[in-house]
């Protein structure tokens, strides 16, 4: 995936996950996540696997769930 000029790769970690069903943290996670891939950034955020079926992406951030 090409990035535009200027964008940075960005690493969210110690979330459970987005989209935002948990906590305060996650909320900031997922708005703050998607303003910046907006913006034109590389954002992968790492969750937690919660068993049931994990979206490889959402509103533009790269989802990698870990056990």
């Amino acid at each position: 995936m090409a990035r535009a000029p200027g964008s940075v790769r960005i690493a969210m970690v110690g979330t459970r996950g987005v989209p935002a069903c948990y906590g305060g943290f996650e909320t900031c996670v997922e708005e703050i996540g998607g303003r910046l891939v907006e913006r034109g950034h590389d954002l992968v955020v790492y969750c937690r696997t919660t068993g049931g079926p994990a979206p490889h992406t959402f509103k533009g951030m790269r989802l990698i769930h870990l056990p």
